[in-house]
């Protein structure tokens, strides 16, 4: 970077008391002996105390740096300050440095002193175009007039006079001369024969201030002086509107302060490139640069621009003048607006030949419409508004005008020539009814024909349907489906043509379009695939009637629906089960229904009477037996005898043997158990109700699927939930008029399960099991597909009918009690008889030699073994060397609990055997099941039953009916099952407060598990027929014992 070496850089880089104190050394001449090598002035400076500084100056491009000897610690010291200035005064650095590094001659105006004469010695003349790319400057002596080319003669001439002459001085004028003379030297060439000094013209910024300042600058051609003007001409640009639309522009120089202006044509440049001018004998510098100026504008001073160039003017090339230069609107033209304005979308509506439609595509800018155009003429538009004495241009906005062409192309018109279109007559109707209404502000509809063909009938397209059972049978039913529009009636078969087909309207005989509900119908036909319906040769659609699920779908598709009387009392029934009217009960029941229960049983003669099968699958203990029961009784009633198989767990076939006797007895049943059954097969007609369990149905199943049943009953139908199974192939070969499955759980983990049930219930109804797999386990369970669960759900609710115990809670009473028998496994059975056989013989020894008082506690200790085996053969052979490890009671109650907990209801299991709960304890803990434990070793009683109840995930607590039948409160519980019976009713009492006291919430069932056959059945009779005296206080199994008599005794030994 250049910099000027002078007496300011010395001052402005040195201390004021350095720049002070040198000034007086070098005024005083103490600088001696200054020598130049290579780029360093070195020298001697003379101190106060006749001491001597070596110092030294070393120059580069960008800076000079000092050094010296004296201890001052700062670069420009007083000594090299000194020698700076004999440096500049003896000039002895000068041509080096010039040379070498470009350093600024050290004369400049702020280094010249005044002097009293400024004339100068010489004359410059000027050619401006000389040589092109250059400008001229010719020297010439005032006096002599002779053309000076020894310019570097007369320089060093000055240069020694100074130098040999401490007095000699230039004035101003001369000094300016000097320096002329460096820039010529140094920047031009010099053309010897005429004496010009040639320089390149993108120098010419540097020379014009020092031509500016000579006293005679002389034009080469018109030999007049030329004066130079130190203000900054500004070109300017004056825009106006003529009385046509025309736009007219007059570009003109303008000197400051608009005190004169000169037209553009008048002014010459020294270069386009340059920001230099000349007015006749006046040079000046201007604020533009000619030659970036468009050459539409610099032809002239004026120019008239035409039509929609205007309006490309305005906006294209007058934003780019602004940067350029000044730039001024007449009134006229600042009235205008600029803005880019949205246009409005004009679409011309016609008929075409062929009963397409045709568009032609306008846009309308402030009432003036132009088509639409790929390669619009220009991209304005010219406003003319004479009322307003308006006349303006509006940029077309051709990203809007292309949207909206597109938007027309993605509603399937088709390009023609020019701004036209075409669609075809199946697309215009969706355009004229749905597209036109939806285009929103800023589009213009024009119909130029008559659109009516297009139109919708505004009626629209109703599917209609009459649906009837067939004949006098209800096994099924026939739809009769059609179409109709504003009364014109359309049947399915071409309706279902013109889906195929893809249509998507239907012209009616001159009342417009009706749209076709294409999506709503084959939504409807693939129902009548899934509902497995077909046709039948009068074109109306055959449906079973299990499959009557599809009705429903067809109310929800908007069908119309019409139904013969008959129909329409079963469809009310079926899809509504509140709208179900009450079954009056048979006249042979003994039992009193509650209103659920009378519903129930409402539901199951429904689908009796209809021929359809389905699944109760109330909570456990809300009396699916009673119902069941209820139902056969009906069916006898009505229908007359015929005998119906209930297939049940071995563990509860005893409970429908008390259930029948207790609440229908008029039904003669008979069990199929034992060897003794196989005799019993052939009878099998002469009983209402044949039981049997899944065990033996398995065996039997050659000799029972000769027969016919009325009913074939599954309770705790979950047992055929593997398909696979040869219980649940067994079942499903039995022949049958109808079926019934009773399961609390009908779905334990998977959706094959209830496939399974109902492919017992009514085969097909489900499809086979690939097919269910595929059309809902696959899209529920792997997709989450909530509609396809909709669906499967839809057409399965009619069979099957769930309460839950909250559901029917108001018709429940706060406590209901039951007893479940059970039965011995046959080893049980064996070691029981075996027990009871040496038991019995001995005691009765005992009675009949010492007495019965004296006998009471051997009485008591026989019962105790006899009472153990029913419960656990493990209580009695404690050390397990009979090898028992099965109890027909322990069995029933795991069926419960993993009922009971799946329900989610919470269980208190009460037993006056701690070994038992121990055992009970061990198969929860197996199964993963959460409980709590309280027995009389228990320490944290109360830690314990906070636990249980506080703790929701938690679902049973065994308790020692000595332990926790009194003081506790466990409402926490609904559930209380009694795993054996206790002498005394009132302490079992105590124990079902547990749960069954103020602060219950819910009902509680309670249950008593009785052994069939045993002592246990026999001493359930005894505490009902002997209440009073059991009521009186007695705490202890012997008290009890004191109360029997010689003949109680016998009937409990008896087998």
């Amino acid at each position: 970077m250049k910099y000027k070496f002078n007496n300011k850089y010395l001052k402005d880089n040195s201390k004021p008391g350095s720049w002070r104190r040198g000034y007086e050394y070098f005024q005083k001449g103490q600088v001696e002996e200054i020598t130049l090598k290579d780029s360093t002035v070195t020298g001697k400076i003379k101190g106060n105390y006749k001491s001597y500084y070596e110092t030294s100056i070393k120059f580069n491009k960008t800076s000079a740096k000092p050094t010296c000897t004296c201890p001052l610690d700062e670069p420009w010291c007083k000594h090299a300050v000194a020698l700076g200035l004999a440096a500049l005064k003896n000039h002895i650095w000068d041509e080096f440095l010039y040379e070498k590094y470009d350093i600024t001659p050290v004369f400049e105006d702020e280094d010249l002193p005044m002097c009293e004469n400024p004339q100068g010695g010489y004359i410059f003349h000027f050619n401006p175009k000389r040589r092109q790319n250059f400008f001229s400057i010719l020297v010439m002596d005032r006096n002599t007039k002779r053309v000076i080319r020894d310019l570097e003669g007369i320089f060093k001439a000055v240069l020694e006079a100074q130098k040999n002459d401490p007095n000699f001085q230039l004035n101003n004028a001369q000094k300016l001369e000097a320096m002329m003379f460096k820039m010529l030297l140094k920047q031009s060439r010099l053309d010897k024969k005429s004496g010009w000094y040639d320089v390149q013209i993108n120098k010419f910024d540097e020379f014009f201030k020092m031509l500016s300042k000579m006293e005679d600058v002389i034009d080469a051609k018109t030999h007049k002086k030329i004066r130079f003007d130190n203000d900054v001409w500004k070109l300017c640009l004056a825009v106006n509107i003529s009385y046509v639309g025309n736009v007219l522009l007059s570009l003109y120089w303008e000197r400051p302060n608009g005190s004169e202006i000169y037209p553009f044509e008048e002014i010459r440049y020294f270069s386009r490139q340059l920001k230099w001018g000349r007015y006749k004998d006046v040079i000046f510098q201007t604020d533009a640069q000619v030659s970036i100026l468009p050459q539409y504008l610099t032809k002239a001073s004026f120019t008239d621009i035409k039509d929609a160039e205007g309006g490309k003017f305005i906006y294209e090339e007058l934003p780019k003048l602004r940067k350029m230069m000044s730039v001024y609107l007449s009134e006229e033209m600042e009235k205008l607006a600029f803005e880019k304005r949205p246009p409005k979308c004009i679409v011309e509506l016609s008929i075409d030949y062929d009963m397409s439609l045709k568009a032609s595509l306008d846009f309308e800018y402030d009432g003036v419409r132009v088509p639409y155009s790929k390669t619009p003429k220009s991209p304005y538009v010219t406003i003319k508004q004479p009322e307003k004495d308006l006349l303006y241009w509006v940029k077309r906005d051709m990203q809007f005008e292309e949207r909206a062409y597109q938007m027309l192309l993605a509603c399937r018109f088709a390009p023609m020539q020019t701004n036209n279109l075409a669609l075809e007559k199946e697309y215009a109707i969706d355009f004229y009814n749905y597209y036109i209404n939806k285009a929103g502000e800023g589009w213009e509809f024009i119909e130029k024909d008559d659109m009516s063909m297009y139109k919708l009938n505004n009626k629209g397209f109703e599917l209609k349907a009459t649906i009837d059972f067939i004949e006098e049978s209800t096994d099924k039913f026939e739809i009769e489906l059609h179409g109709e529009v504003d009364g014109e009636i359309i049947e399915f078969d071409k309706i279902q043509d013109l889906v195929y087909e893809g249509a998507k309207y239907y012209n009616t005989k001159g009342r417009g379009q009706a749209a076709i509900p294409a999506d709503d119908i084959l939504s409807l036909l693939k129902s009548f695939n899934t509902y497995d319906v077909y046709k039948n040769d009068e074109d109306k659609f055959i449906v079973k009637t299990y499959r009557a699920g599809v009705v429903s779908e067809m109310e929800s598709m908007g069908v119309k629906l019409k139904m013969s009387r008959k129909f329409s009392k079963f469809w009310k029934e079926i899809s509504t089960f509140s709208n179900m009217e009450n079954t009056p009960l048979p006249k042979s029941t003994v039992a009193t229904l509650r209103e659920y229960q009378t519903k129930g049983y409402s539901w199951l003669w429904f689908l009796y009477k209809y021929g359809l099968n389905g699944i109760l699958a109330d909570d456990m203990g809300l009396g699916k037996t009673l119902q069941t029961l209820t139902l056969l009784q009906k069916a006898k009633e009505k229908d007359g005898k015929e005998p119906t198989l209930v297939i049940c767990p071995t563990s509860v076939v005893f409970n429908w043997e008390n259930e029948i006797e207790k609440f229908a007895p008029n039904l003669k049943y008979l069990v199929l158990s034992g060897v003794e059954r196989k005799t019993q097969f052939k009878n099998i007609p002469k009983y209402d109700v044949i039981i049997t369990s899944y065990a033996l149905v398995r065996r039997d199943i050659e000799e029972l699927k000769k027969h016919e049943f009325r009913y074939v009953i599954l309770d705790e139908s979950q047992n055929i939930k593997n398909a696979t199974s040869q219980t649940s192939k067994a079942v499903k070969e039995l022949k049958a008029r109808h079926k019934l499955a009773l399961s609390g759980t009908p779905i334990e983990n998977r959706l094959e399960e209830l496939w399974s049930i109902f492919d017992f219930l009514m085969p097909g109804f489900l499809f086979d099991a690939n097919e269910f797999n595929y059309r809902y386990v696959n899209p529920i369970v792997e997709k989450e597909d909530k509609a396809v669960e909709r669906r499967l759900k839809g057409q399965i609710f009619p069979f099957i009918l769930r309460r839950m115990k909250r559901d029917v809670a108001k018709d429940l009473p706060d406590k209901i009690e039951s007893v479940a028998y059970c039965e011995l496994t046959a080893e049980q059975k064996d070691l029981y008889l075996q027990v009871l056989d040496s038991t019995k013989e001995e005691l009765f020894k005992s009675i009949e030699t010492v007495g019965l008082e004296k006998s009471r506690m051997s009485i008591f200790s026989a019962l105790l073994r006899l009472r153990q085996i029913c419960c656990h053969p493990r209580l009695y052979d404690k050390e397990g060397t009979l090898g028992i490890n099965e109890s027909g009671k322990f069995e029933h109650l795991q069926e419960m609990l993993e009922e009971i907990i799946s329900e989610g209801h919470r269980i208190l299991l009460f037993s006056q055997f701690v070994g038992m709960l121990d055992i009970i304890k061990s198969w929860l803990e197996t199964k993963g099941i959460k409980h709590e434990y309280l027995s009389g070793a228990t320490k944290n009683r109360q830690e314990v039953v906070e636990r249980f109840n506080n703790d929701p995930t938690i679902p049973i607590f065994l308790v020692s009916l000595k332990a926790g039948g009194t003081g506790l409160n466990l409402t926490g519980a609904d559930y209380v099952i009694h795993y054996d019976p206790w002498w005394n009713p009132a302490v079992e009492d105590q124990a079902t407060d547990r749960a069954y006291r103020i602060g219950q919430t819910k009902k509680v069932f309670v249950y008593r598990l009785i052994t069939k056959g045993t002592v246990e059945e026999k001493i359930q009779r005894l505490k009902s027929k002997k209440r009073s005296l059991v009521d009186s206080v007695i705490s202890i199994d012997r008290n009890i014992a004191k109360t029997l008599t010689f003949q109680d005794i016998k009937d409990i030994f008896s087998v």
